[in-house]
């Protein structure tokens, strides 16, 4: 992937660097500076998908750098890249783009007044210079989005290296229906991820004979709901997301794509759809726009922030950062509003837990299009924090009426039946969805004795000497016994913090009444000890046996359908679905 640019005497910046992460929403006024850095990535683009097919050669004269840094120079022609007056401020050449991956290679492109000469750069700082070394490194792929416009109203059979030749350049879309003619072996895939994604679309197949009434015309019918018809003859909105499917299609390997302001001709609702599906299919994505449908739909951490008159671009720290960009330009738009009108939920929690329920939903529903980190939330504290639930939920009802659902999540700690039957009445009244853990807390759900094992054979260097089922089964039921005191204490200091009327003896007595219950079964131990603390004593473990330790995340991330508890099912799926939880 790629981690960072930099631009010397390139177009309006004199000497600037852009970080990049795994997502860049890159933002900014007009006149920013965010084409220009769109266009760097299209030359980065250029030398990195074509570098092992090139010719090596010396530096040209026009360009004062050390003699061994051979490169290539990769044709510009159909790139709409044209380098007049590509210095900054009209001044001398070179300009200079520096390109830097993650896996430490590296590129440095300079442009002269006609031409450019890039030199490679291994994981080690050493220069590529033959084309036998550029097979021994591999750089990953970066594709960009070419600029797409309504289709043709009519498309006649091209030759198809000319097609394969303009395929990233402005004629894209005057050669929509030849690409999908000529590489036709990415239709299904096309056909199924555009269907997917727009409501009532069905694609027709394509002439692939090129037989029609007129010789040598190609004709694509598709079908938006009742209405069928050329494509050509269709609104442009959907032009436009069957030309962006397609370039998805087309790039699904690659590592880096990127796409410049494709909101133009998208309703907002597009936008969002289309930033849900880039992020679920490359590991690198890099979005140059001025929507707040499309910053609303990222972190605002990844809200890359260009002035071409500071030194280097930096990422929005908060929402109210990303929010005083969009002021910036003109925007009134108010992000946390349009993440909470777009998704019409609202999340409350304890601690962190968005972040553990959000492995839950990646593995029941791998293609949410409302993940459950993009929906409004807030640590709530517990069940001291109740009051905050409930006047966050009367502030949405008032602010954006029925329509939002308010979710509250608790850890259910060491609460009598009967304070849970009231709070869920309390929040009943006051229009809250509440579910409170049957388990301690949602770390409970993780002492899971498969999925741990499969961790730590994953991990440990010797996958015969990691332990099986039956003795991570034995460990945990050994930390539970640890734990026994401890789980004692906490529950009879609880009992007698709800009742200060009775001694100390009295709760004890009512506490051994619970825990000797519970600890007659497997199950029940591991359900009323702290979930956090055994996690950490099995890691602890695991480290001093194995040289292995995890936490609540990767166990999270490992865990199958099959071994997630019905009732965490049955949360994930009410707010995946807006519903109500399930009694």
């Amino acid at each position: 992937m790629l981690k960072e640019l930099q631009l010397q005497n390139f177009r309006g910046f004199e000497s600037h660097t852009v970080p990049l992460r795994t997502t860049t929403v890159i933002v900014g006024r007009n006149n920013a500076g965010k084409s220009t850095i769109v266009e760097a990535l299209r030359l980065v683009s250029l030398v990195v998908n074509r570098y092992r097919g090139l010719t090596f050669s010396n530096v040209p004269n026009w360009l004062d750098i050390p003699r061994y840094y051979r490169g290539v120079s990769p044709s510009l022609k159909n790139t709409e890249i044209n380098l007049t007056g590509i210095f900054h401020r009209y001044g001398d050449p070179p300009a200079q783009i520096t390109a830097r991956f993650m896996s430490g290679e590296s590129i440095s492109i300079y442009l002269g007044a006609e031409e450019l000469h890039a030199v490679i750069f291994d994981s080690g700082g050493r220069v590529v210079s033959t084309k036998g070394e550029a097979t021994r490194i591999s750089l990953p792929r970066v594709s960009i989005l070419p600029q797409i416009a309504p289709l043709a109203r009519e498309e006649r059979i091209l030759n198809p290296e000319y097609v394969n030749a303009s395929i990233s350049s402005s004629l894209a879309s005057l050669h929509f229906r030849n690409q999908i003619f000529f590489l036709r072996h990415f239709y299904a895939d096309f056909r199924n991820i555009a269907e997917s994604s727009w409501h009532g679309l069905r694609l027709r197949e394509l002439d692939f004979d090129g037989e029609s009434p007129e010789p040598g015309k190609l004709s694509f019918f598709v079908q938006d709901g009742d209405f069928t018809a050329e494509v050509g003859w269709m609104g442009h909105g959907l032009q436009m997301w069957l030309q962006t499917m397609w370039f998805l299609t087309r790039t699904r390997g690659d590592t880096t794509v990127i796409l410049d302001e494709p909101d133009v001709y998208m309703h907002a609702d597009l936008q969002r759809k289309l930033i849900r599906l880039l992020k679920g299919r490359y590991p690198q994505v890099i979005v140059a726009t001025h929507s707040s449908e499309i910053m609303a739909e990222v972190e605002p951490e990844d809200v890359l922030i260009v002035n071409r008159h500071e030194g280097a671009s930096i990422f929005a720290a908060s929402f109210p950062a990303a929010q005083q960009v969009l002021t910036s330009m003109g925007s009134v738009h108010n992000l946390q509003l349009a993440r909470l009108w777009t998704s019409r939920r609202f999340l409350m929690v304890e601690g962190d837990d968005v972040a553990l329920l959000k492995r839950f939903q990646n593995t029941l529903f791998p293609d949410s299009e409302q993940p459950i980190d993009t929906i409004p939330s807030m640590s709530v504290g517990g069940w001291g924090g109740w009051n905050y639930a409930v006047g966050s939920s009367m502030f949405l009802e008032n602010a954006g009426g029925e329509g939002i659902t308010t979710y509250c999540i608790l850890d259910s700690d060491y609460h009598t039946d009967e304070e849970v039957v009231a709070r869920k009445e309390d929040a009943k009244r006051r229009g809250v969805e509440l579910h409170i853990w049957a388990r301690k807390e949602i770390e409970n759900y993780f002492l899971v004795p498969t999925t741990i094992q499969r961790l730590i054979a994953a991990r440990v260097k010797d996958e015969s000497a990691a332990p099986s089922i039956e003795e991570i089964s034995a460990q945990l039921n050994q930390v539970a016994d640890d734990l026994y005191e401890e789980t004692f204490d906490a529950l009879s200091s609880a009992i007698q913090h709800r009742d200060r009327k009775i001694d100390a003896g009295t709760a004890n007595k009512r506490a051994r009444t619970v825990i000797d219950v519970q600890w007659q079964t497997e199950p029940g131990r591991l359900s009323i000890i702290s979930g956090k603390r055994a996690l950490a004593m099995l890691s602890q473990w695991s480290k001093d046996s194995y040289d292995v330790s995890f936490s609540s995340l990767q166990i999270a991330k490992n865990l199958r359908p099959d071994e997630i508890a019905d009732e965490v099912r049955g949360v994930i799926e009410s707010i995946e679905m807006n519903h109500p939880f399930p009694d």
